[in-house]
């Protein structure tokens, strides 16, 4: 495959009805007009000693010296002005999403704080009452891009906004820095010698309306499902003029995205990454991805794909009317679980098999009232242990039933209490009815309370 470089992006954007972006490049003017390129910066903190990267992509126009919720407020912010539509208001739906929130570190308060969006919102016309976020790492935004397709496909809303944020701390850096996969320098993607990734952040806000085109498929990586391949054959893509992969590295990572590429896209299609301009933005990436390929469109369709470290994957084809295959997949191999430190994932996955349902759903949608903090026994000094690094991430207790079921479709979390009255099962624009208004059978699994004291909901 021929890789592209840098991008040379036209205003067009059929695929979505506006864009808003807070990134290394700036917004959406400076990206089209293609401005001075803004390059790799020092981190805005002092780093560990123990840190191999020392480098990163800070978005333009956020000060230096913010940090955690206020941060968080500024790029969200900063892209709702971007995308500069004076007729929205609270009454268009918001789905928000985001891998870590606004987490500047792990303590128990700070997490949890880290995904109210009545505080993340502040000053928007959704800072009353608390949102669901959708968390997945960095399938994030993706995740929320198929609901908001869900609720358009069902006739619930003509339009719904799309935002997902994710933000440069410290703490993601040096959780990324124990999983050991960041780069010490910037690196070209796919090529033998990368290592990882440099840490980037980003907002990031779409506009859909009915009219609207675009197929977006989810599945979930198991030990006998290339989640990445499902999706690939699930979409089938067809005359791709440009496909944004992910390319974080290390190689072999890599490689696997490359043969999927090849096996279902063709070796023709050229294949580039946000990440050499824009750094990994997380959660906010997939959305990246398909905010450029809406603006990239006038080139044809656009293929963007997400494989998630917590096993969550997806493939968006940007610019296409067709809708992509749906395929009623029987249940895979069910899995046992490994080592968990946290011992709610433990009940979690020790009930699981008793619970799962006699046929596949088409969704799992996991509510997550609280996310889960580390137990003590994780945090050594100043890191956290690996595994204790992918628990933490909302998204792994959904991925955790997928396994643990053979369940290889979308398995959704979603994180925070929903409306003004404040009770997890209070459905916030009628998502679940509009999937199953969409002809989707739904299991929703509540996990309600906080800390270690927490009620598991089965098929609520």
């Amino acid at each position: 495959m021929s890789r592209t470089s840098p991008y040379n992006l036209e205003s067009r954007t059929g695929a979505v009805s506006g864009i808003g972006l807070a990134t290394a490049q700036g917004g959406v003017a400076e990206i089209l007009e293609s401005r001075t390129r803004h390059e790799v910066s020092e981190l805005p903190w002092t780093p560990r000693r123990w840190n191999v990267s020392r480098l990163c992509y800070p978005a333009v126009g956020i000060a230096r010296d913010l940090t955690g919720v206020e941060r968080w407020q500024a790029l969200a912010k900063r892209a709702l002005a971007d995308l500069n539509d004076n007729t929205i208001s609270s009454n268009t739906p918001l789905l928000v999403a985001s891998c870590n929130g606004s987490a500047a570190g792990f303590t128990t308060t700070t997490w949890e704080r880290a995904f109210d969006t009545s505080a993340l919102l502040k000053e928007t016309p959704w800072a009353n009452g608390r949102l669901p976020v959708f968390s997945s790492s960095c399938a994030s935004g993706l995740h929320a891009l198929y609901a908001a397709k869900q609720l358009l496909a069902a006739g619930a809303v003509d339009e719904v906004l799309v935002l997902a944020v994710d933000i440069l701390s410290q703490s993601n850096h040096d959780n990324f820095e124990g999983l050991r996969v960041l780069a010490e320098k910037p690196a070209q993607p796919w090529q033998p010698a990368s290592t990882g990734f440099i840490l980037g952040e980003a907002a990031v806000v779409v506009r859909l309306t009915k009219d609207d085109e675009f197929a977006i498929v989810l599945q979930s990586d198991l030990e006998d499902h290339d989640g990445l391949s499902g999706v690939l054959e699930s979409i089938s893509p067809r005359n791709v003029s440009l496909i944004l992969g992910q390319g974080t590295g290390p190689y072999q990572n890599d490689a696997a995205e490359l043969a999927a590429f090849s096996t279902f896209v063709g070796k023709d299609a050229p294949v580039e990454t946000p990440l050499t301009q824009f750094g990994h933005t997380l959660g906010a990436s997939g959305l990246l991805s398909v905010a450029l390929g809406a603006l990239k469109q006038a080139a044809g369709n656009v293929l963007v794909t997400c494989r998630a470290l917590n096993g969550a994957c997806a493939a968006t084809l940007v610019g296409s009317p067709a809708k992509a295959q749906r395929r009623k997949d029987d249940w895979k191999r069910t899995t046992t679980a490994g080592p968990l430190m946290n011992p709610i994932l433990r009940r979690l996955a020790a009930e699981a098999l008793d619970h799962r349902p006699s046929t596949p759903p088409d969704v799992l949608i996991l509510r997550l009232e609280r996310p889960l903090a580390p137990p003590p026994a994780a945090i050594i000094g100043e890191r956290l242990l690996p595994s204790a690094v992918l628990e933490i991430t909302p998204g792994f207790a959904s991925q955790l039933v997928a396994r643990c079921w053979g369940f290889t479709g979308p398995a959704l979390c979603l994180v925070g209490e929903v409306g003004e009255v404040g009770h997890l099962d209070s459905d916030v624009y009628g998502l679940k009815n509009a999937f199953r208004e969409s002809g989707l059978n739904v299991f929703q699994l509540n996990l309600r309370g906080s800390g270690d004291n927490r009620a598991i909901e089965w098929n609520a």
